[in-house]
């Protein structure tokens, strides 16, 4: 079974406490209307939802209103091993479904330290699948793609485990662990 719908475009942002994990959101609705739906969840003069920042009562309510919507995401976990070698397998496995998947965009949290390497291991793991021509990918700033806010809150919620990946579980298509995971 594929991990993602074809064309689609997914989203993925990192946590690289207790472990590390690449959470990987997408949505087959609209596009748009998800998105309208998602800003709407901002408090006023807010610009994105960044979990950490959030209180737990807000948690909460944000995480209920995230499972109303048509939205899911994949993870991709490693343990045990330095944050550098376990992105680069996590974003490997990642594009390998992309890739079967036929998915058409990728969309990562910008973090300048991060692209370059990115963009290699990216381009690379494009060339193994055969798949270059056929996925475009970027980084961008999380407020500017609120679907990143939803694997940001999956993949904290995961991280702080308990309670939290109950209540993120409904969001959750798959976890593919991987190495060491």
């Amino acid at each position: 079974m594929s991990s993602f719908s074809p064309r689609v475009h997914v989203f993925i942002d990192e946590s690289k406490s207790n472990g590390y994990m690449i959470a990987a959101a997408s949505t087959t609705a609209n596009r748009a209307r998800v998105d309208v739906e998602l800003r709407k969840l901002n408090r006023a003069g807010q610009r994105r939802i960044h979990f950490k920042n959030e209180q737990t009562a807000s948690r909460r309510r944000l995480l209920s209103r995230l499972c109303e919507l048509p939205v899911r995401v994949q993870l991709y976990s490693v343990r045990r091993l330095p944050d550098k070698l376990a992105r680069e397998i996590c974003l490997n496995e990642l594009v390998k479904d992309l890739a079967e998947s036929r998915a058409s965009r990728l969309v990562i949290e910008r973090d300048d330290s991060l692209v370059s390497a990115d963009r290699r291991m990216i381009r690379t793991a494009l060339e193994t699948h055969n798949y270059v021509e056929h996925l475009s990918y970027a980084h961008v700033s999380p407020s500017d793609e609120p679907l990143l806010w939803v694997s940001d809150a999956v993949a904290w919620c995961f991280q702080a485990g308990g309670d939290w990946v109950r209540r993120a579980s409904p969001l959750v298509r798959g976890h593919t662990k991987l190495g060491r995971a």
